[in-house]
């Protein structure tokens, strides 16, 4: 829960450390505010406290922002409360990476005995963090699932985030990043958007696209990603749509290596064609990854998978899909359908951070590509929200320390 400065210390406390952030405060109104008063957040047993170097806006933070025109995320950062009314507020924000500051009490060196010096996390050390935080208790974390854990919470979503200047987070949820804050391998702007990129990898790795055919629905920047990984995993051809800001994502689609980028904003028409054309051996493509959320693209997902292919989904509608013909979408053309949420824990960032440290692929090079070169400071936000929302930029990074 969020403290200010207004509130009373105990007598035992130390003068409050105070901070600043970003907080949403209520879910009926759009925006966020900004607040300078804010207490650092106390490091508790088995955590680490963190100093925020940059953090990263994604879809979800957006939604977060608008969310008076959003129910569905009005709903979700309510799930865990006991009713519609009881929403306090919190902290913003869960892509990030920072410096290590304070490693909380229950983790000692007894407990990572026989683990490499050169894999523990301490004091300096340069980190981000998974922040989807599972339970550790029910059937699905102990048997390898962990990021569809029935208890997840996100710090962010449900507990307070990294929008400010000290973020706190389980021990076991940090990632190393450079040891004795060393951010030459992984700059900051890249270390801040890796749980965006984890998402694009664990989508395209889940498609298993090598010698496939595949179409990105949705170019944002997940489908911009996905369509280098693609690549990178050896699809054989690459279709991707959208339906805005054509001009400069399709330059950007081009570079990465798609080889169709069609553009869907008078209908689906084209796409259906150009699908037609080249998958002669069957009718449609191997793979589909729905990274846009679109209603149409839902749609447009299962008419031109071929019989036996996948349709893998990321992306999130804002409201249910209207109409749905599962039997001839599904059922009879045997198409097998999975969804994708988060990071598989923790083996997509184990495969993450091995792709990005190689040079042959110039995956850095990429990323730095999908975001604005404009390092923004938590005080910029209302800009950087509606940067976002205009759609002048795809993504973009907070650097809390900016004055």
């Amino acid at each position: 829960m969020i403290q200010t400065a207004a509130q009373p210390d105990t007598p035992k406390e130390s003068p409050a450390k105070l901070m600043k952030c970003l907080i949403k405060e209520d879910l009926q109104k759009d925006g966020l505010s900004l607040k300078t008063d804010v207490r650092e957040p106390a490091v508790g047993y088995g955590e680490v406290k963190i100093r925020v170097l940059s953090t990263a806006v994604c879809g979800t933070d957006k939604s977060i922002y608008n969310s008076a025109r959003s129910e569905g995320i009005r709903k979700e950062m309510q799930r865990y409360l006991p009713g519609d009314n009881d929403y306090r507020p919190i902290i913003v924000g869960h892509e990030f990476c920072g410096i290590v500051e304070e490693i909380g009490p229950g983790v000692t060196a007894e407990h990572f005995a026989h683990a490499p010096s050169h894999l523990l996390i301490e004091p300096g050390d340069y980190v981000t963090a998974e922040m989807h935080l599972s339970c550790g208790h029910c059937s699905l974390c102990r048997t390898g699932n962990e990021h569809i854990c029935i208890n997840v919470k996100v710090k962010g979503v449900h507990l307070d985030g990294c929008f400010a200047q000290r973020v706190v987070v389980p021990y076991k949820n940090v990632i190393l990043l450079g040891k004795g804050g060393n951010t030459a391998d992984i700059p900051p702007r890249i270390g801040a958007m890796l749980d965006a990129f984890g998402n694009a990898v664990h989508t395209v790795q889940a498609a298993n696209v090598s010698g496939k055919s595949v179409a990105i629905l949705g170019a944002g920047p997940l489908g911009l990603m996905s369509v280098f990984l693609s690549r990178a995993f050896g699809a054989t051809r690459i279709y991707l749509t959208e339906a805005a800001d054509v001009e400069r994502r399709f330059a950007l689609a081009d570079d990465f290596g798609a080889d169709e980028c069609l553009d869907v904003s008078q209908g689906s028409g084209q796409l259906y064609r150009s699908i037609e054309k080249f998958e002669t051996g069957s009718n449609g493509v191997d793979v589909v990854l729905e990274m846009s959320g679109s209603l149409p693209a839902y749609q447009d997902a299962f008419k031109i998978v071929r019989n036996g292919g996948h349709v893998i989904l990321l992306g999130i509608a804002r409201e249910p899909l209207p109409k749905f013909d599962i039997a001839n979408g599904v059922i009879w053309k045997g198409v097998t359908v999975q969804g994708i949420f988060g990071r598989k824990m923790f083996s997509t960032w184990e495969t993450m951070l091995s792709l990005i440290k190689s040079d042959r692929l110039d995956l850095k090079n990429k990323l730095e590509k999908v975001l604005a070169k404009k390092l923004y400071g938590l005080h910029e936000y209302k800009e950087a929200f509606e940067t976002l929302s205009n759609g002048k930029e795809l993504k973009l990074v907070f650097s809390p320390e900016k004055n």
